[in-house]
């Protein structure tokens, strides 16, 4: 089975706004790979649809994909490589999302291990993992731990190779400081950010930049211009993933903005758009 073909089609259908599509797709090929006992193909896919089930709300299914990919590759005595600490990432990841922490770092911790065998103590997977272990932190709201971890993550990223991963982290590194009310350090952090994205307008991280962006507009009392960012970032979202978790937040945080700027019937909009993205939001919150 020729994966890296699946998956160029795959991403092809997701960036052509086809998102149930693509998953049903990416679902057939990988039952077909079962068929075929080609478990090596099946890991990779089932590994794929474990970011699939998790970005659209679905934790059960995220979880079970997650579980199928690293069974197959200790059925293929691959329990200390490197793929398998990549079908453990994608699976504490997911873990994250669902606000699952306690597992979460746990993954993580094997993760580091394998990782500590298998990778260049410098190399670009550390920096992911450490990236990966302050979301989790962060979500915790253990703001100060999760910075650390991202300092050590933008530590060992490139600016000529890894341009979208530095604004990212610098992006994640400023809602840390929001978190811990240092509005001018979060300022500084989110303006790189922000100068990495305006060369990159459809990427779909942006998203969480305008959200960061609304996040700190709403702290120093500018209401209006906070929900402003909050649109943006809805619309980012439902641009490129639809009516997710996120894109419900993001709507409820421009609600929030625009009761504060004394807008309650525009709030009252949003409220009801957040409402619209149902079991998908909910399930991913």
């Amino acid at each position: 089975m020729e994966v890296s073909k699946i998956l160029a089609e795959y991403d092809a259908m997701l960036a052509a706004g086809r998102r149930r599509e693509a998953g049903e797709f990416l679902s057939e090929a990988a039952d077909a790979a079962a068929r075929e006992d080609d478990a090596v193909s099946e890991a990779s896919l089932r590994g794929e649809l474990t970011g699939y089930w998790r970005v659209f709300g679905e934790p059960e299914k995220s979880f079970a994909s997650a579980e199928r990919a690293l069974f197959l590759l200790e059925s293929l005595g691959l329990a200390e490589s490197g793929e398998y600490a990549t079908a453990l990432l994608n699976y504490a990841t997911a873990k994250t999302a669902f606000r699952m922490t306690d597992e979460a770092l746990a993954l993580y911790a094997r993760v580091a291990e394998i990782y500590e065998k298998t990778a260049e103590p410098d190399g670009y997977r550390f920096a992911s993992l450490y990236n990966n272990m302050a979301q989790a932190l962060m979500r915790a709201g253990r703001a100060a731990e999760a910075y650390g971890y991202f300092e050590r993550s933008l530590a060992l990223l490139s600016p000529a190779d890894d341009a979208v991963e530095i604004a990212t982290c610098s992006t994640n590194m400023a809602f840390c400081m929001l978190a811990m009310k240092n509005i001018d350090e979060a300022e500084r952090l989110l303006a790189r950010a922000e100068e990495i994205y305006s060369s990159l307008p459809d990427d779909p991280h942006a998203a969480s930049a305008l959200s960061c962006r609304g996040q700190l507009e709403y702290m120093r009392g500018e209401f209006s211009r906070a929900a402003e960012y909050f649109k943006k970032s809805a619309e980012a979202v439902e641009r490129f993933f639809g009516r997710t978790a996120n894109y419900a937040a993001a709507c409820r945080s421009c609600a929030k903005s625009l009761e504060a700027a004394g807008e309650p019937d525009e709030a009252a909009k949003y409220r009801a758009l957040a409402d619209s993205a149902g079991g998908a939001a909910r399930g991913a919150r």
